[in-house]
């Protein structure tokens, strides 16, 4: 390893009373950003509980997958309101809305577009930043990235050190009551995410010993929690899991698994976990050779019960078990449409970061060999 390298992560708050820690940060005007389900259920009311009296409000006026319009449409809320912090409440969408509303809040000067490691933002002038997932799995409380899609559903990957945020706070209470497929998607998509920073050619010793340790608690417990979603232990050990997965990748990089994914997003409505789920025992074939010995270290992590003689194999059990689509087919996507949109997502994946910082370089030929090992001869 040479040259300069940085490992950043938020400070985290983690525990079943996590969320009290807000009470201790002397909040004024808080600015809470979760999408409009999570605000009908009444989610940010139990944030409210410790906020001490402080004014609220609550911006849940954008979908499932932010796009600039959703981002331009609240600018005008918030900065009438005027926050000192900004709390992202939710999926990784919520946070990633967060942390785009608290960047342009800091400097209307910029664009969404200008949020990139090359500009320095000078934030935290005026407003700072807590993340709250209650999803576990997209490990955005973490991460110095975010993700908005344009008109045409491309995700567009947008990163600084400076949307980072100041805090992570992993409570558990807030995920006891997630559905069964939310609960199998986000957890698909940390396993992912371990999988890919432990094999990035960015990897480093930090992001290391985040995925591995990632990939060891979820992997054993997240069986646990689809057969007993109140399972606390369980699904303590998967949030955080989870969270040090996303330290993991933002600190080295994603790999071709996600590329894949993302290119399939743009083209299908799938959640994103069970997209880039449906790629990754083929990427880890496609990578073995690349990185042999920090493959056979991982799949000696996966339980007795369900390992296999390598990652790939292994991988592919776990996910049958948890319901995850190992096909096209499965994923109940069109098997002529997919074709139809091939070489467009081959274009799309060619085009994503996740193949800058994978295993082994991939040729056109190659990512378009990937995209069709999903769709499996009739």
């Amino acid at each position: 390893m040479v040259g300069l390298w940085f490992f950043r992560v938020p400070q985290v708050v983690f525990g079943e009373d996590a969320l009290s820690f807000l009470s201790t940060l002397g909040i004024k005007r808080a600015c809470i950003v979760c999408d409009r389900y999570l605000a009908a259920a009444g989610m940010p009311q139990r944030v409210m509980r410790f906020l001490d009296g402080a004014e609220v409000a609550v911006v849940s006026d954008f979908g499932e997958e932010p796009s600039l319009g959703d981002v331009e449409r609240n600018l005008t809320q918030v900065r009438e309101f005027g926050p000192d912090w900004f709390l992202g409440l939710g999926g990784g969408s919520s946070m990633d809305m967060a942390k785009i509303l608290f960047a342009l809040y800091e400097r209307p000067d910029i664009s969404a577009y200008d949020i990139t490691p090359l500009v320095p933002l000078g934030l935290r002038k005026r407003a700072r930043l807590a993340l709250i997932p209650t999803t576990s799995g997209t490990g955005s409380e973490c991460s110095w990235a975010a993700v908005l899609s344009d008109e045409g559903h491309r995700k567009n990957e947008l990163a600084s050190p400076e949307i980072m945020a100041d805090y992570a706070i992993l409570d558990p209470s807030l995920v006891l009551g997630l559905p069964k497929g939310v609960t199998r998607n986000t957890a698909v998509d940390a396993i992912t995410h371990s999988v890919e920073a432990y094999a990035s050619a960015w990897r480093n010793p930090y992001s290391d010993a985040m995925a591995e340790k990632a990939f060891e608690l979820i992997v054993n417990s997240i069986l646990r929690v689809l057969k007993d979603p109140s399972d606390v232990t369980a699904r303590g050990n998967v949030h955080i899991g989870a969270s040090m997965a996303g330290s993991a990748f933002s600190n080295s990089q994603i790999g071709l698994a996600h590329a894949l994914g993302h290119a399939l997003g743009s083209h299908f409505r799938v959640p994103h976990g069970m997209s880039v789920g449906l790629y990754l025992p083929s990427v880890v074939r496609f990578n073995s050779q690349a990185v042999p010995e920090r493959y056979r270290r991982l799949n000696s992590l996966v339980p007795d019960g369900i390992r296999k003689g390598t990652l790939d194999l292994s991988l592919q059990a776990l996910f049958s078990e948890m319901g995850q689509p190992l096909s096209v087919d499965e994923a109940g996507i069109d098997r002529s449409r997919y074709l139809e949109s091939l070489e467009g997502m081959v274009a799309v994946a060619s085009e994503s970061t996740g193949t800058v910082g994978n295993a082994k370089d991939a040729s056109t030929s190659d990512i378009r060999t990937l995209l069709l090992s999903v769709l499996p001869e009739k």
